[in-house]
């Protein structure tokens, strides 16, 4: 059992680096449209910055519920290790 609560942990840690790479890529997005001296290079109209906007908003609203869903997963297995004496509850180190 330890060593599934283990991998369990080491799943969140590579979704959380996906996550990263995910808002990575949302912020250059955002620098490409805004551009380099922020003179918004492709000249858009307010409907295309709307648009970027929303995107831009949905995408981090569904990261931000991802990560909620990371740490109620992180929250319930570190109980388990400590219900299975697996990690002590006091000094959080594994015995």
């Amino acid at each position: 059992m330890e060593k599934v609560l283990f991998k369990l942990i080491e799943s969140i840690a590579k979704e959380e680096k996906a996550l990263a790479k995910l808002i990575k890529a949302e912020a250059d997005k955002i620098k490409a449209f805004v551009g380099k001296k922020g003179n918004f290079p492709t000249k858009p109209c307010n409907d295309d910055i709307l648009d970027i906007n929303h995107s831009v908003r949905q995408m981090l609203e569904t990261i931000v519920m991802k990560e909620w869903l990371l740490l109620k997963k992180l929250e319930n297995t570190l109980e388990v290790l400590k219900k299975e004496k697996i990690i002590c509850e006091k000094c959080k180190k594994r015995h």
